[in-house]
């Protein structure tokens, strides 16, 4: 994954795996049915790491880190929050 939106696809492709709605799975990790909507369909420009985690203990999932050629750079982290805002 790339981008923050198709961090969140992925999360409700793991929730519908698991056969729960986005009203149950936010139930369990203490999050607001909203929040999780605009999360999986790329609403908020912004979502805490707690959060994410939290998600993805109830889904049974962790996090983990995969190296990709692309090297990305202060200004590159700088450009993409400009242009997002």
């Amino acid at each position: 994954m790339k981008t923050f939106d198709e961090l969140g696809y992925e999360l409700a492709k793991l929730r519908q795996a698991k056969g729960l709605t986005q009203k149950e799975l936010a139930q369990l990790a203490g999050l607001g049915q909203s929040t999780l909507a605009r999360f999986e369909t790329g609403g908020v420009a912004e979502f805490g790491s707690a959060k994410l985690l939290r998600l993805l203990n109830v889904l049974g999932c962790e996090l983990a880190f995969t190296k990709t050629d692309n090297s990305f750079t202060l200004q590159d982290a700088l450009n993409e929050r400009m242009s997002g805002q």
